[in-house]
């Protein structure tokens, strides 16, 4: 993100301090950083394990090696409840406005800032984000603006003479892409001040990540330079320290499987940079235009990349952070890989155990007499095999062992109650991931185990609305008001691509346009995750209820815009191209309008219901008949 340099109005410049002062103060806390952290970066390769089903260290080839994937599919139900509810709508967030004046304003808002998100893929984003959170405990991700221009080429057919066209290829330079963007963040790559629970508590953070230098030399010589064209060159003219790369390849090592820099350094021609960025707060020595909240960047331990203001304002750090289970003294949450580390560990090794078990039942060991003269390498067990041996059979001569099976039965139990204790603990039971109940059990009892387990997930997705989703539409919003290029045309996406939700009527064939007065008010935005955690077959019934109850009441009928809620039960029944199946009066009304010089909106209240041929009573019984209840005869027909 490349910003201005303002200046503070009043305020003498300060003396720089030099690249050797400001690496020493980056460094030193790195290392703090570090330090805090050992702890806790010694044992996430262990969850990362558990995930995986990986065993570490040397097995024998005659034992068994498995391990039960119970913490591989509490977390993959995990993260895909939580995407879904996250990102499974549309729109993404609401934005409402503070007055009905300010209604079309925040609509325009959300479209922008759900297309926005979709166009920063943010689904398959999510999906490592909040996997990242479910191993490690805490999930980083951090936010900021891309501006991708280059040359490409488009083929047009080009008059040479009358009568004539030919196809001609033409380059020019165009924008590939101009938004927000946001990433996942390694939690191995983030160092935070030691001692605080929350980012927005924190001073000061650094992020590590590597880059290629190829690709910063191509981007120091672009019109907006991340880094400082000169830094970058002088950082060419040197080379990687060995401290540097040793450190890295130490560490990955030891805490990663498959990496992109160990990939990197396979390439004859890579040319890997480590960097060092810190947001936050410094010494008043260290801010020579008087802003303390700065962006340092570092490279190769060596090269002070930037040093200028934080992009974001307002002391703001581009990172944010989350955890489905918080430790209040930490910034580390509970991972649910970490609670179902040791249960998971003993599961497979009595699992393990139980197969060895098995194997010495199938294929028993034996003990034969020397004299028996004996091929012994046929001695293997067989259904119905007959071994002959000279002289007596007997067992002086051969008898097979037979282990003693009866604690077998025990290690199926103990592993069914570690599996218990699991999901005790992640609050991931059984009934989320598909298990089926009791052979004597109802739908409505299974139902009522749901929603009681579904309790404790509400409150998880409810932290990921309003800690991750909710201040990363808010940040996009930010952004956009620093450096959106404005007007901006929007194109309108799902359902609401036809249909007006405030007016009932349909949007023109142009595109939204956002501009400086749609960016201006100070608005805040609301993420749909949180009310969609309840099962459909609940919101289903709900929604019948809901029916029933203002069927009761007349004066209620009249103030619901019937279109708007046709549409969301359609889709809350999985009804595909709603827009087919509802008839509108669209035209009607606004010939009515032209006729009698007001607006459609104002006709469209007059009328109370613009799509007259859907009676609250029709779509009440048509919600009943997809619960089981019979169409009467005047609907059929």
């Amino acid at each position: 993100m490349a910003t201005p340099n303002p200046a503070m109005p009043g305020a003498a410049p300060k003396p720089m301090a030099s690249d050797e002062r400001v690496i020493e103060l980056v460094d030193s806390r790195r290392q703090d950083s570090l330090r805090y952290n050992q702890g806790v970066f010694s044992k996430l390769q262990g969850y990362y394990d558990t995930y995986r089903g990986v065993w570490q260290g040397n097995r024998s080839q005659f034992r068994n090696n498995i391990s039960i994937p119970f913490t591989f599919a509490m977390i993959q139900s995990d993260v895909a409840r939580k995407v879904q509810t996250c990102f499974g709508q549309w729109p993404i967030v609401n934005f409402e406005g503070y007055s009905p004046d300010d209604i079309p304003r925040a609509k325009r808002n959300e479209v922008l800032i759900s297309a926005q998100m979709k166009d920063a893929e943010s689904v398959t984003k999510a999906a490592d984000f909040f996997l990242q959170g479910a191993i490690g405990g805490t999930a980083i991700a951090r936010y900021g603006w891309r501006n991708l221009t280059g040359k490409t080429r488009v083929r047009r057919l080009e008059q040479v003479a009358p009568g004539m066209s030919i196809p001609v290829v033409h380059e020019y330079r165009a924008e590939m892409f101009n938004g927000p963007v946001w990433n996942v963040v390694d939690r191995l790559d983030f160092w935070q001040q030691p001692g605080k629970a929350r980012i927005s508590d924190m001073a000061w953070v650094i992020h590590r990540y590597w880059a290629d230098l190829d690709d910063l030399l191509e981007d120091a010589n672009s019109p907006n330079p991340y880094f400082d064209a000169a830094a970058v060159k002088r950082l060419a003219s040197g080379s990687q320290t060995p401290a540097s790369a040793a450190e890295y390849t130490e560490r990955r090592i030891a805490f990663r499987n498959e990496v992109d820099y160990r990939a990197r350094q396979s390439e004859r021609f890579a040319k890997p940079v480590e960097i060092w960025e810190m947001h936050g707060l410094v010494p008043s020595e260290f801010s020579p235009d008087g802003i303390r909240h700065r962006c340092i960047a570092i490279g190769n331990r060596s090269v002070v990349l930037k040093n200028r203001e934080g992009p974001m304002g307002n002391r703001q750090m581009p990172f944010l952070a989350y955890s489905s289970m918080p430790d209040p003294y930490s910034f580390d949450g509970i991972g649910k890989a970490e609670v179902a580390f040791g249960p998971q560990r003993t599961a497979d090794r009595l699992s393990n155990q139980k197969l060895d078990a098995l194997d010495l039942l199938i294929d028993p060991m034996y003990v034969a007499s020397s004299g028996a003269n004996l091929n012994t390498q046929n001695l293997y067990s067989r259904a119905g095999r007959i071994m002959l041996v000279d002289g007596s059979a007997g067992e002086d001569n051969i008898r097979a062992l037979s282990p003693d099976m009866r604690g077998l039965q025990a290690a199926y139990a103990e592993v069914g109650q570690l599996y218990e204790f699991m999901q005790l603990g992640t609050g991931d039971s059984e009934i989320l991931m598909g298990g089926a109940g009791g052979a004597r059990e109802t739908a409505r009892g299974f139902m009522g185990r749901q929603e009681n387990a579904l309790n404790r997930l509400a409150m998880e997705t409810t932290l990921a609305a309003e800690g991750f989703i909710e201040p990363l539409a808010n940040a996009f919003r930010k952004m956009d008001q620093l450096w959106l290029p404005l007007p901006m045309q929007v194109k309108i996406l799902g359902t609401l691509a036809n249909t007006n939700p405030i007016t009932g009527l349909p949007f023109g064939s142009e595109t939204v346009e956002v501009d400086y007065d749609d960016l201006a008010p100070d608005y805040r935005a609301r993420a749909t995750a949180a009310s969609q955690m309840a099962g459909k077959a609940s919101r289903q019934q709900n929604l019948v209820a809901l029916l029933q109850m203002m069927s009761a009441n007349p004066a209620l009928l009249q103030v619901v815009n019937w279109a708007n809620f046709a549409r969301q039960a359609f889709d809350l029944f999985d009804f595909k191209n709603v827009n087919e199946l509802l008839v509108t009066q669209i035209p009607q009304v606004n010939q009515m309008a032209a006729q009698t010089g007001q607006a459609p909106e104002q006709v469209a209240g007059t009328l109370s219901q613009p799509m007259e041929q859907l009676t609250p009573e029709v779509l009440s019984q048509f919600m009943g008949a997809q619960n089981g209840a019979p169409l009467n005869a005047a609907m059929m027909q």
